[in-house]
């Protein structure tokens, strides 16, 4: 299953959700990519991030922000946005992404940028937690 992980600049909570899905849903045939609805390419992702990841086990921690495009929409099979604004631009500009938008944890998922290294860790957990979830059921549909 290909799943496309969007949030608003692409550095934090959905390339983080990319990197697990990618660690931790492989076996189970997932592909995961992620996006921003804001992302700049020159930003990169926060230390934190790369801390949270390196402690899960990723070791690929390489990554440029991009938008998302029809392209990423059309590819996808399912759509994992953080909050329900990502959903109503996502639906806005490419209406066809209504039909597989969903929320990763099923509320909004708090933007941990400029925030402290707590608010880094909740987040983070919650989406380690979700995309966990998510590779467990894909392994059990298998």
């Amino acid at each position: 299953m290909k799943v496309l992980f969007v949030c608003t600049g692409n550095m934090c909570r959905s390339p983080a959700a990319e990197k697990l899905l990618n660690l931790y849903g492989a076996a189970a045939g997932f592909e995961a990519r992620s996006r921003g609805t804001g992302a700049q390419p020159y930003c990169s992702m926060p230390a934190q991030v790369q801390r949270f990841l390196k402690g899960a086990g990723v070791t690929d921690l390489t990554h440029k922000p991009a938008l998302v495009t029809e392209a990423d929409i059309d590819w996808a099979d399912l759509v994992l946005v953080m909050e329900d604004a990502h959903a109503g631009i996502l639906a806005e500009k490419f209406p066809q992404s209504m039909r597989k938008t969903r929320l990763l944890t099923g509320a909004d998922l708090q933007d941990p940028m400029r925030k402290s290294d707590e608010v880094y860790q909740a987040v983070l957990t919650k989406i380690q937690q979700a995309v966990k979830a998510l590779a467990a059921q894909g392994a059990r549909s298998n």
